[in-house]
């Protein structure tokens, strides 16, 4: 009997270290959500608190008025939209390719295009800033873009390569026989069928365009080109003294639109990187 408690309690041991991951992430996005309510003075009160002691929300108004916020808002939108959409639709043609056709050099070729996430992001900026100016597309949405979606693609191409390798091909050589051609076969057949894996990259790359800054930081220079996260960033410098209440807002505000995102499509997301591995 005793035993049997023992094997009981050795295998729930794992529930552990996932409530310290859980409460190490969770703690702090419950306190700055908490302390964008409060006052300024509010935020410094010893002890702290997690319950504001009267709802402020001042601080979100601020946000909402602040000169050009909905400008900044447009634009992390559209860069994250536009550079998703090209990503995945270029991310299911090199991965169809990597997954179906054995042409030479395919491993090494799959490996290399991964380099531009081994290196170090700022390592990329000098480089990358110098060939925007020359061809005279600093402080442009097309800059942005395109270095979005280039660092995309590669771990997309990755995730959608190992998903097309478990599709049985007899699928697509049915639809072969029936006359379909090689568009209507991935339209059809392929893209239904990887809709799991294709969402999963999509909320990936949606995410990182959005949350992106030291490119923006780099390659824009003008107000009116600035995303969400790099006036986060310039806020501590334009309010003087550091007003965190409104700091803390503009960040709930930044990242709520992507956090309502995948807390809607969590299961696809979770099946979407697992089913490669399980079939």
């Amino acid at each position: 009997m005793l035993a049997k408690i023992k094997w009981k309690l050795s295998e729930k041991m794992y529930i552990i270290p996932l409530i310290v991951l859980v409460i190490w992430t969770v703690t702090p996005m419950i306190w700055a959500f908490s302390a964008s309510f409060k006052t300024k003075v509010e935020v410094y009160e010893t002890p702290p608190t997690i319950i504001p002691n009267l709802m402020n929300f001042s601080n979100y108004m601020t946000v909402f008025n602040y000169d050009h916020f909905w400008r900044y808002l447009f634009n992390s939108t559209f860069l994250a939209i536009t550079s998703t959409i090209i990503a995945v639709v270029a991310s299911i043609l090199a991965g169809y390719a990597f997954a179906r056709y054995a042409f030479k050099c395919r491993h090494l070729l799959l490996m290399l295009i991964l380099i531009p996430r081994i290196l170090p992001r700022a390592s990329l900026i000098v480089p990358l800033f110098a060939g925007i100016s020359m061809v005279g597309l600093a402080d442009t949405y097309l800059s942005l873009v395109i270095t979005y979606t280039a660092t995309a693609i590669p771990m997309a191409t990755w995730i959608l390569a190992g998903f097309f390798k478990v599709i049985p091909k007899s699928l697509e050589e049915a639809a072969a026989i029936d006359g379909a051609k090689s568009w209507q076969i991935m339209w059809y057949v392929i893209v239904p069928m990887s809709l799991p894996a294709i969402l999963t990259v999509s909320i990936f790359s949606l995410r990182e365009a959005w949350n992106e800054f030291p490119f923006a930081l780099a390659f824009t220079q003008s107000q009116e080109m600035r995303t969400l996260p790099y006036q986060l960033f310039m806020l501590r410098d334009s309010m003087g003294m550091q007003d965190w209440p409104v700091v803390l807002a503009f960040t709930i505000v930044s990242i709520l639109p992507l956090l309502i995102l995948y807390l809607i499509f969590e299961k696809r997301v979770v099946n979407g990187i697992t089913s490669g591995a399980v079939k």
